[in-house]
């Protein structure tokens, strides 16, 4: 299913390390893991009545990715919390809007894969768009079983949950070749 343009979502104010500014102006520098290596991960928060969804629930679980992959200096659920707040008030947003919050590693000194060259801490980048659910239940969904499997548990832990999504990303276009939803 192809999500549809949002004429709402043109504005928006996006927080990138605690700093609100219009999606536009918004930018990640070359030198953040996430952009040198997909080094990050992330939550899909859903917000229904001025309340985000299983709130601590999500952080829990970006919390233990960040410690399985040996993140040092992951900002305190507060800090998260509070930022969060900060940018659907920014976006007077109250309900049916997804959150996307991303953690990276941080800045690196130099490029490169060593997580030594990560000294300042993480990164977080919070994105709060007018969007409901992707899939409409009453609708039904086609679907198809795609020929790209995810690596096993002994290449990669498929309970962090990652910004390295090129195996979902691989099936999602055999799904669309396919003319199915996902």
């Amino acid at each position: 299913m192809l999500q549809s343009y949002n004429p709402a979502n043109d504005a928006l104010i996006v927080n990138i390390d605690g700093n609100l500014v219009h999606r536009d102006e918004a930018g990640v520098s070359p030198f953040d893991s996430s952009v040198q290596n997909g080094d990050a991960v992330w939550e899909g928060l859903r917000l229904y009545q001025k309340r985000v969804f299983r709130l601590h629930a999500h952080l829990d679980r970006l919390r233990k990715s960040a410690f399985a992959l040996s993140y040092e200096g992951f900002p305190s659920d507060d800090i998260l919390i509070r930022e969060v707040r900060r940018t659907l008030s920014a976006n007077s947003m109250t309900d049916g809007v997804h959150v996307r919050l991303t953690v990276s590693r941080g800045l690196k000194y130099t490029s490169g894969l060593d997580p030594r060259i990560n000294q300042m801490g993480c990164s977080f980048f919070i994105l709060a768009e007018h969007k409901p659910p992707v899939f409409n239940n009453s609708e039904g969904i086609g679907l198809i079983t795609s020929s790209q499997c995810r690596p096993f548990a002994n290449v990669l832990d498929q309970n962090i949950h990652s910004c390295n999504q090129l195996t979902s990303i691989l099936a999602k276009i055999e799904a669309n070749n396919a003319g199915v939803d996902d």
